[in-house]
């Protein structure tokens, strides 16, 4: 099941938050990653997407947060397996670089908690989700070009 991760999707980078050595194998892993996050906390993986060419950034964010959403949520293992679902969507008009910070070049996350590394990898080869969201996913995303980063949240505060 671990090494249908990469099937899942060519990533060309995967970044995770628990192991950043370079010989990281994904095959070889996975259970250890599992291990490493505790078991009182949700897990969660951010994707990181660029716009395809051919839409605008409008375009773009006002697919993403609609139809998008809808067909995402249209499958059955995505609503029993993902507990969270959010976006961030990047501001294109702010220029960062004035403040002296690098932008790191996407257009927005995709950040996904459930309870285990095995219920979001249920998701990512679920045969409707390979046939209905990813094929979408492709529509509006440069999906060749995502990566991803893997691990837990811990909020230091919030105040709201």
């Amino acid at each position: 099941m671990y090494s249908s991760l990469m099937s899942w999707i060519s990533l060309p980078c995967l970044i995770v938050t628990t192991l950043l050595s370079p010989s990281f194998n994904v095959y070889s892993t996975a259970s250890a990653i599992e291990t490493r996050t505790k078991s009182d906390q949700l897990v969660k993986i951010t994707l990181f997407i660029k716009k395809r060419d051919n839409l605008t950034y409008e375009e773009f964010h006002e697919y993403w947060s609609g139809p998008h959403v809808k067909i995402f949520h249209s499958v059955p293992i995505v609503r029993q397996n993902i507990i969270k679902y959010s976006q961030f969507h990047s501001n294109e008009s702010v220029d960062l670089t004035q403040y002296g910070l690098t932008p790191v070049g996407y257009d927005g996350g995709v950040n996904l908690w459930t309870r285990s590394l095995d219920d979001l990898l249920a998701v990512f080869n679920d045969e409707e989700y390979l046939n209905v969201v990813v094929p979408n996913g492709k529509t509006f995303f440069k999906y060749d070009e995502m990566t991803a980063m893997y691990g837990w949240e811990e909020d230091k505060w919030d105040h709201e």
